[in-house]
């Protein structure tokens, strides 16, 4: 026999022996292997019905903040349209009170020139009975003077 022969066959018999204590080695960590895997399961299994519950509620809660949030939109909305509304009744206002104020301006303005005349007639009729009583001497008076007089 032959160096290589037998390292050949002690390789073989290494081989052998280590598939051995492999193969008794996956036969007695299997069964705890597949006792883990029954308790990852059934950990997973227990996880799943106590988060359902969970899982639920969440549910309702999200259908909640989603009504509550479109209640809000809404509600938003409608202010906004207030406020638009408000905003024009303001404006209308404003120039409702702008072309009152114009009128009662235009109506001062008049009432102003009215008094005027009115005072510048009555000096003018005193004026006239006061000379009246003095002198008979009528003296021409201009047309601008007699206008301004009333």
């Amino acid at each position: 026999m032959t160096f290589y022969e037998i390292l050949v066959i002690l390789s073989l018999i290494l081989w052998v022996l280590l598939s051995a204590v492999g193969i008794i080695g996956l036969l007695v960590l299997l069964p705890r292997l597949l006792r883990a895997t029954g308790q990852i399961e059934e950990a997973a299994g227990e996880f799943q019905r106590k988060a359902l519950p969970v899982l639920d509620q969440s549910q309702g809660l999200l259908d909640q903040v989603g009504t509550v949030a479109t209640s809000l939109v809404d509600d938003v909305g409608r202010i906004d349209r207030t406020v638009i509304r408000a905003t024009s009744s303001v404006e209308n206002m404003v120039e409702l009170a702008e072309d009152r104020m114009s009128e009662i301006n235009a109506l001062l303005e008049v009432a102003v020139e009215e008094a005027e005349e009115t005072f510048f007639s009555t000096a003018a009729i005193m004026r006239a009975l006061r000379l009246g009583g003095r002198g008979r001497k009528r003296r021409r008076v201009a047309r601008a003077e007699r206008r301004r007089l009333g």
